[in-house]
């Protein structure tokens, strides 16, 4: 450890230990020159020993983060504003290290999945101060991102190991809320339009069957549908398939769909048979999309507050280089969603209701 102390400790003092000048320090702490990494690692580390870090930020008055490395899938990055929720967090994200002149490289992998060692290169080819990484929790990734010198955080993810930052919307809540809303007007069956084996989605029916355990109802497990996808044309050609086989959507008199993606889609399918949301069958989403909003009828959904995520990511990975290493427990960060009533829910119609 560096003698000093937060008092006393300055750039002198930093710029002293560090062997260098004064103006190199500042130009470290402010982001405001192209300085070579070992001498910027040096001045970082003595700097966030001695607590000066720490102290300035309090203040508000120093930069750690002049470079973040964003990775995601291709599948995450949306060509179009179909995919609204990452669009969503994509562009907040990029507005909010824009206003803090931090420099973004988007890092985009081909594949469905985050291939870690893509990330080890990334990182040694630009040596970003922190790493984002979006909707890809998977444990060999969060073991490669622990060992790695650049603080790191995950987007809308959990580390179970707790060894890594996160942030994301309390979806096992909002799905929770969602389905005590439908209970609360009278709706007795309940189906969950859900797609695969995402964490996303796991939560959200976790959320959903939470509902009914709370109420006092057996949880209904035969009362999950899988569609397949989260993609609205998709959704729509399964469920319509699904509908044609059941002959309608009887017994069920609501559904409660995991995004509003599926939720749109599934409206689709069932408007296309004639039947009149939520005259016949209530729908509810999950996200508030724009989309969802625009829908005839508008949407009842969850609001997510995607546009806070980038926000809190970059406030996490600043807060994870003030401090040294081993002083610092992992954050996992969860946002608070809301219910959002609109024109797509109503009380059961008793030609569905038992």
């Amino acid at each position: 450890m560096y003698g000093g102390s937060l008092v006393t400790t300055g750039i002198k003092q930093i710029a002293k230990l560090a062997n260098v000048s004064i103006s190199t320090v500042s130009h470290v702490l402010n982001a405001s020159a192209p300085i070579g990494s070992e001498v910027q690692e040096r001045v970082l580390s003595i700097a966030r020993e001695t607590g000066y870090l720490a102290k300035r930020r309090r203040k508000a008055s120093i930069s750690l983060l002049s470079t973040v490395l964003l990775v995601g899938t291709k599948k995450a990055f949306p060509k179009s504003d179909r995919n609204f929720v990452a669009w969503t967090m994509l562009n907040a994200f990029r507005k909010e290290c824009q206003s803090r002149g931090i420099r973004l490289i988007p890092q985009i992998e081909e594949e469905d999945e985050i291939n870690p060692d893509n990330i080890v290169q990334a990182v040694a080819k630009h040596r970003p101060q922190g790493i984002a990484v979006m909707q890809d929790d998977r444990q060999c990734l969060i073991d490669m991102l622990y060992k790695l010198p650049s603080a790191a955080v995950i987007l809308s993810g959990q580390d179970q190991s707790m060894r890594v930052d996160t942030v994301a919307p309390s979806n096992r809540f909002g799905a929770k809320l969602a389905t005590d809303h439908l209970l609360q007007l009278g709706h007795k069956r309940i189906a969950l339009l859900t797609w695969g084996n995402r964490r996303v989605a796991k939560q959200r029916m976790e959320g959903f069957l939470d509902a009914y355990r709370q109420a006092g109802l057996e949880a209904p497990l035969s009362d999950i549908i899988d569609v397949g996808d989260y993609q609205q044309d998709v959704v729509e050609e399964n469920f319509s398939r699904w509908l044609s086989e059941h002959k309608g959507p009887a017994p069920y008199s609501a559904f409660f769909c995991s995004a509003d993606n599926v939720a749109l889609g599934a409206m689709k399918a069932l408007q296309n048979l004639g039947y009149s949301i939520p005259n016949d069958v209530s729908v509810m989403g999950f996200d508030n999309a724009l989309f969802g909003e625009l829908s005839s009828p508008s949407l009842s959904t969850i609001h997510v507050p995607m546009e806070e995520i980038g926000h809190v990511a970059l406030n996490l990975l600043e807060e994870a280089l003030t401090l040294p290493d081993g002083e610092r427990s992992a954050r996992r960060v969860e946002l608070g969603c809301r219910l959002i009533l609109r024109n797509s829910t109503a009380a059961p119609n008793p030609a569905y209701s038992e």
